[in-house]
């Protein structure tokens, strides 16, 4: 009998042990810094050899500020990240326990990538630089799969292609297209496919005229390959823009470059064939009699600062066949990438623009004050006020591809504010326990009427529609170097099961509520957010 109470006890002994060992590793799991990805905005279509943006936001959810880390950007064919390529990083100097933050950081596809179904692989190290070895806690993969679509120039540039200005349908033209070979050897044939075009962008209403295969093997350098271009015979008479391409006109997006498009600055002008001019027995002219006002290249920043101003580049042409008069081209900045509900920055006058006549301008554009942080994209619209009116106004708006990230002038008067400490109550379901919370403001303004919300919710990302809200702590001011301490008393749910939960200090909750207002100016919103963990329900040790 003293034995099986002997034995008994060693057991009870090494099971208290086990679950002191399985509970002390918890704790440590919790602990330190917990860094984790919450929203990426990110292309769904990819072109092999270009640059592109994105956007990320992510989150400290550890007890434990993390210092300067990297995160890292994959592209991966499979779920299982075997053959998984580096497209870009994004160096964080610093996220403090609770925070969120959010970056742009601008990536490139490796020219020579496959075209195909890719998923997007975020991978975060908070002690420094990523290694090679996977860790589940610090790889995110994305749901959705990406499209790639294939460079056709591997080894590759263009630039240039030489044609006649003036051409007649339905003739064979001869052209040369000028290719610059970058690889010794590129192990394949490759060919270029040459567009007719009214706009100097590209878009699905190109007219193909020809295709020029170019030799394989050939030496590294620049080398001339000569064809001709088919000019269709129903092809309307006016101005038009040769492009050439070593890829397909469906993946012809964006502004040009020389790894996948390039166009002729000098349109190419269709006349009438001397047939159609003999059958009406009138000298037709080369294109309509009437203006056609177009936007080209325009060159913008990539940041501005709200109430400040932000200098833009902005080319205009005429390459309609008769004079354009009082074109206003008015500027304005969307959040949406359409260009829609875009807020005016300003206007420019041309007051006369003679057919294929550039006009280029440096504009500088006042960002207006009340506008709310954020990415936007700068939008135009041409207005042509002529005797005779433009036929064709399709071309007369312009949405840029790449965003304006407006944020506020870290120099203005504007407060910043930040937790310094919070100290999480340990409670029951339908317990009433302190939160006690410590925030300053380290930016250069004070901020008035303050508030700091409570929440309880089961997931580890803030959204308020998951959160119970459990009370709000409000201020009348608090300024620049100034900290506020305050302990608010909260009700926990009585009807929350066991398990764990997180809390959320939140300051200026509408900053991240859609039903609620747009919160106060900060320079900073990504520290506003602290989390805390709260355990309901039995647990042996706890306390």
């Amino acid at each position: 009998m003293r034995n099986s109470s002997l034995w008994t006890g060693c057991v009870l002994a090494f099971t208290l042990l086990v679950g002191l060992c399985f509970f002390i590793n918890t704790v440590s799991a919790v602990s330190g810094t917990d860094i984790s990805g919450t929203r990426i905005i990110f292309p769904t279509t990819l072109s092999a050899g270009e640059s592109d943006e994105l956007q990320d936001f992510i989150r400290n959810s550890g007890s434990d500020s993390a210092g300067p880390f990297e995160v890292q950007y994959f592209l991966s064919a499979d779920q299982d990240l075997n053959d998984k390529v580096l497209i870009g990083t994004w160096y964080v100097d610093g996220l403090k326990a609770g925070a969120q933050k959010y970056g742009n950081t601008t990536f490139k596809v490796p020219s020579e990538m496959k075209a195909g179904t890719y998923y997007l692989v975020r991978w975060i190290d908070p002690n420094g630089v990523v290694t090679n070895e996977d860790s589940s806690n610090n790889i995110q993969l994305s749901k959705t799969p990406i499209e790639v679509l294939a460079n056709g120039n591997v080894g590759f540039e263009g630039i240039g292609t030489i044609v006649p200005s003036s051409v007649s349908p339905g003739i064979e033209v001869p052209v040369t297209v000028i290719v610059n070979q970058t690889l010794k050897d590129t192990g394949r044939q490759a060919s270029v496919t040459l567009f007719l075009s009214t706009m100097s962008r590209p878009d699905i209403s190109m007219i193909p005229v020809g295709i020029l295969s170019i030799p394989e093997g050939s030496e590294e350098g620049e080398q001339e390959v000569d064809g001709t271009l088919n000019i269709p015979v129903d092809i309307k008479a006016g101005s038009y823009y040769l492009f050439t391409s070593f890829i397909p006109v469906d993946q012809m997006t964006g502004e040009g470059s020389p790894y996948t498009f390039w166009f002729n600055e000098d349109p190419i002008i269709i006349t009438q064939s001397s047939q159609t001019n003999i059958e009406s027995g009138t000298n037709t002219a080369f294109r309509d009699a009437a203006p056609d006002v177009l936007i080209l290249d325009t060159e913008q920043p990539g940041e501005a600062f709200i109430g400040d101003s932000l200098t833009i580049t902005d080319s205009v042409k005429n390459i309609g066949g008769a004079e354009a008069n009082i074109v206003r081209v008015e500027y304005l900045l969307s959040p949406n990438t359409d260009g829609t509900n875009g807020r005016h920055l300003g206007w420019r006058t041309v007051m006369s623009l003679e057919p294929d006549q550039t006009s280029t301008e440096q504009k500088l554009l006042g960002v207006p004050s009340d506008i709310k942080a954020g990415l936007y994209y700068l939008a135009k619209k041409i207005t042509v006020t002529s005797a005779i009116l433009e036929k064709n106004t399709q071309n007369n708006v312009w949405v840029s591809n790449q965003p304006i990230n407006i944020r506020y002038n870290p120099a203005s008067p504007i407060p910043d504010l930040t937790h310094i400490r919070t100290v999480w109550p340990k409670a029951q379901p339908g317990e009433t326990v302190p939160i006690t919370d410590t925030i300053t403001n380290v930016g250069k303004g004070c901020a008035r009427d303050v508030a700091v919300a409570y929440y309880l919710s089961p997931y580890q990302m803030f959204d308020v529609a998951t959160a119970s809200l459990l009370g709000v702590w409000r201020l009348d001011s608090i300024c620049p170097l100034e900290q506020k301490t305050n302990t608010t008393q909260v009700t926990i749910p009585s009807d929350l099961t066991n398990g764990e939960y997180f809390l959320y200090s939140v300051i200026d909750p509408c900053s991240f509520i859609d039903e609620c207002d747009e919160g106060m100016p900060e320079l900073d919103k990504s520290n506003n957010i602290n989390i805390g963990r709260l355990y309901l329900g039995p647990c042996v040790l706890c306390g």
